[in-house]
């Protein structure tokens, strides 16, 4: 049996990066995809459970991704959460890193990106949310998030 492509949220604040990402991995991976702008947003999205990886900027106009990354993995089905960015993004994010709270990848090589996604490395485990999500329907839905299956 094919193992289920992952639930993918994307948290970005700048549309066009986010639209590219959301047709990287439904090109690439073909899961299905939800994007945001908003880190307040985001959690809102995750609490619900049907996620299986976070994909952020590390910056997030309305919380501190800090902030964003400690209470995704205070959930009781915590997504793994992927910073992609720049070099900056290690500075800015490496103590939850070194937590194991995230995984910090370089936005200059999405393939990086694809291949943490792809061989499961970072979101597979035991009861995932995907498992809940078979159960219950698809993906919830923001108001302003997009949605590709």
């Amino acid at each position: 049996m094919a193992d289920t492509p992952p639930a993918v949220l994307v948290l970005h604040n700048d549309e066009r990066e986010s639209s590219e990402l959301q047709a990287l991995l439904e090109k690439n991976i073909h899961c299905k995809t939800s994007v945001t702008w908003s880190g307040l947003e985001a959690l809102k999205l995750l609490q619900s459970g049907h996620f299986d990886v976070l994909v952020t900027d590390d910056y997030a106009p309305d919380l501190y991704i800090g902030d964003l990354i400690e209470r995704a993995a205070a959930l009781p089905f915590p997504p793994q959460v992927l910073v992609f960015g720049e070099d900056s993004a290690i500075a800015a994010v490496g103590r939850y890193q070194s937590r194991g709270l995230c995984t910090i990848l370089p936005k200059q090589r999405p393939s990086t990106l694809l291949q943490a996604i792809t061989t499961g490395s970072v979101w597979k485990r035991p009861q995932t949310s995907a498992s809940m999500r078979n159960l219950v329907g698809g993906l919830p839905q923001a108001p302003n998030a997009k949605q590709v299956n």
